[in-house]
């Protein structure tokens, strides 16, 4: 009498197949958990980058500012943008984040004196978004001289050396202040 069962070649086959398909969520894993890191270090870019602009955009469109002391007010780190954060062999300089420091405090600075100390702003650097992201970061701001637009593009990575690799977070702000009598 013959019973009703699988062969061997059905079961090694069905083994075959489920292998497979362990075998791809098994790979699925790595993938899933690295575009996860990658977008806690994109949000975390991001809230950085907010705590960055924003200060300089809301000193930048201050009303109070004159025409004639904003129009000269601009270009940090230089005129070159971007490439003042290559040294001289054209590798990221080691402390890009002192630049960038430096460029929002002059920027806040100089929006601070123009507005003859009525600016109500945090004039410091968010360290604290830097520290609680672990992050190195750029930053550029500039303006042609008789444009009502300054450009300001930020970046932010937790690679060193790779920040000119990484998105720019860039913003426009326009002058909103008082024409020279």
């Amino acid at each position: 009498m013959k019973r009703a069962a699988f062969t061997l070649i059905e079961v090694n086959l069905a083994i075959m197949v489920m292998a497979v398909g362990v075998l791809s969520i098994v790979a699925l894993y790595s993938f899933g958990y690295r575009e996860n890191k990658q977008s806690r270090e994109d949000v975390a870019a991001t809230a950085f980058a907010d705590a960055v602009i924003s200060p300089l955009v809301m000193a930048i469109t201050a009303t109070n500012l004159k025409w004639s002391v904003f129009r000269d007010a601009f270009h940090y780190p230089s005129d070159q943008g971007w490439a003042a954060y290559f040294d001289s062999d054209g590798i990221v300089s080691s402390s890009p984040e002192g630049m960038a420091e430096g460029v929002f405090g002059n920027t806040m600075s100089k929006m601070a004196s123009a507005a003859e100390g009525s600016l109500r702003c945090n004039g410091g650097f968010p360290s604290a978004a830097r520290s609680s992201s672990g992050m190195d970061c750029g930053l550029v701001v500039l303006h042609d001289k008789d444009s009502a637009v300054v450009r300001i593009a930020f970046r932010a990575t937790k690679l060193p050396g790779e920040l000119l690799s990484m998105p720019i977070f860039y913003t426009e702000a326009r002058f909103q202040g008082l024409a020279d009598k």
